[in-house]
């Protein structure tokens, strides 16, 4: 039963059931459960199956997965910490530790996307699954930037909150990772602005350089010019 398991999440369809569970963490559970302790709590342990997720996926590649899952309890032992001592100062570095896990979990994907052989659903859904992931990471970052520097980014009214503002972070985010600029949120230091300009070109030149990527793997596949 373990080895079946873990022989699914490490296999390409892993990748499509990372998707479902970041599809699940940003559509559904941030918006449907409110800023009550118990719902925090919810969100909380599903960002720790995501990242478990994440290690699953790559279980093949044993040191990868050891770093990945350093990483992880490195960020819950920070998240369990400002639990215990909300006064100790450790809200930025957990958005940190989280960011730095979402960056791990991007390039360990990325790896399992660009392997050598066919392309496959799953492995496109991966690829989907890393665009998602460049949201959360930047939500979290952020987050860091909001922390240290309050002021850095101008809220609508109202949002007073941390996890009003988490919300609303992650929300710009993905607004600028798809270049909608919708303008109700505004990064005024320069370091908000310069991190805002750095994911719009990802967001814009990710997907570019993903297709030429994969349409030339599977002509690479099929017999074609190597890529």
């Amino acid at each position: 039963m373990k080895r079946a398991f873990v022989r699914y999440w490490s296999a390409d369809p892993g990748l499509s059931a990372l998707l479902l569970a970041l599809v699940v963490t940003i559509f559904v559970l941030r918006p449907l459960i409110g800023p009550s302790v118990a719902g925090q709590a919810l969100i909380e342990v599903w960002f720790a199956f995501v990242l478990l997720a994440g290690v699953w996926t790559v279980w093949r590649y044993r040191r990868q997965a050891i770093l990945l899952t350093v990483v992880i309890v490195i960020v819950e032992l920070v998240r369990w910490l400002h639990r215990q001592m909300p006064a100790a100062g450790l809200a930025p570095w957990e958005a940190l530790s989280g960011a730095v896990a979402f960056g791990i979990l991007v390039f360990l994907v990325l790896n399992r996307v660009f392997r050598a052989g066919p392309i496959t659903v799953q492995r496109i859904e991966g690829a989907v699954a890393v665009y998602l992931l460049f949201g959360l990471m930047w939500a979290e970052v952020y987050q860091f930037l909001d922390l240290l520097n309050p002021g850095a980014f101008q809220f609508p009214s109202g949002a007073a909150g941390a996890s009003d503002r988490l919300s609303l972070l992650l929300y710009f985010s993905f607004v600028t990772l798809t270049t909608l600029g919708y303008g109700d949120i505004v990064p005024v230091h320069p370091a908000a602005r310069s991190l805002a300009m750095l994911e719009a070109l990802t967001g814009q030149l990710y997907p570019a350089i993903l297709i030429a990527r994969l349409v030339s793997m599977e002509i690479a596949s099929k017999g074609g010019q190597p890529s």
